[in-house]
C-alpha cells in the first residue's frame, strides 16, 4: 500500500513533480524523473502502456485521475 501523487501545470499539463510513498517507491520513482527530464506530461502518461498489474501502472492511474479532475474544474 502506498501513494503516488503527480504535480502538474494545469494549462500545459507539464509534469512538475512526483511524490511517492510506499514500499515500492524506489522501484518506480525513476519513471517520473524520466518523464520530467524529457519534458513529458500528463498526455504522455495517459498514452503510455504500463504492464498490469505492476506498481508502475500507478502512473497511468494517477494521470487519468488528474485529467478527470481537470475536466471537472473546467
Amino acid at each position: 500500500i502506498g501513494l503516488l501523487k503527480l504535480i502538474f501545470q494545469l494549462d500545459t499539463k507539464e509534469l512538475l513533480g512526483v511524490h511517492i510513498i510506499g514500499e515500492g517507491a524506489t522501484d518506480i520513482v525513476h519513471i517520473g524523473q524520466a518523464v520530467m527530464q524529457l519534458d513529458g506530461g500528463l498526455d504522455y502518461l495517459t498514452h503510455a502502456v504500463f504492464n498490469h498489474p505492476t506498481l508502475s501502472e500507478a502512473y497511468k492511474v494517477a494521470a487519468l485521475d488528474g485529467m478527470n479532475k481537470m475536466r471537472a474544474y473546467s
